[in-house]
């Protein structure tokens, strides 16, 4: 298995967006597809990464610093249904973490994610602060998770 995370570039983009749909309805409510297509079209500058699998984008996620809060945390980070389970968003939210750690050590790291991924990111350091019923979407829950920098995942 050859892998490898890249920088997104707009070149990614109907690879993500198939990602994304691929996940649906379970792991995205329909109506978040119009705010992932946006996201990628304003919000990837800085720390938006595709992972590749030989040569095929797999996988995609991002970091993101609110400077309102004063939070870091990881964004949108998915992976095509058809590779769950074989340990690539382990890898990419490794690599995520990592990213955090790295570039603001000193924040608290946040995810908002649901009720079918909280347990993968709690294994990985963060704690449910909030849980949003319907957050996402008619039966996909909103739960917000944090973790201070000096976690280390296990």
């Amino acid at each position: 298995m050859d892998m490898l995370i890249v920088k997104y570039t707009p070149l990614f983009k109907e690879n993500c967006i198939e990602i994304f749909k691929s996940n649906l309805p379970k792991f995205f409510a329909p109506e978040e597809l119009e705010l992932f297509k946006s996201f990628l079209d304003q919000d990837t500058e800085d720390h938006y990464y595709v992972i590749m699998e030989d040569n095929r984008a797999v996988g995609c996620g991002g970091i993101f610093l609110d400077k309102k809060t004063d939070e870091a945390g990881l964004s949108w980070g998915m992976v095509h249904n058809a590779y769950h389970l074989k340990g690539i968003g382990k890898i990419l939210t490794e690599y995520r973490i990592n990213l955090l750690k790295k570039l603001y050590p000193s924040k608290t790291y946040k995810i908002d994610t649901s009720q079918h991924t909280a347990g993968f990111y709690e294994k990985k350091g963060f704690r449910t602060v909030t849980i949003i019923p319907d957050g996402f979407g008619k039966g996909i829950d909103q739960y917000v998770m944090k973790m201070d920098a000096g976690i280390s995942e296990t």
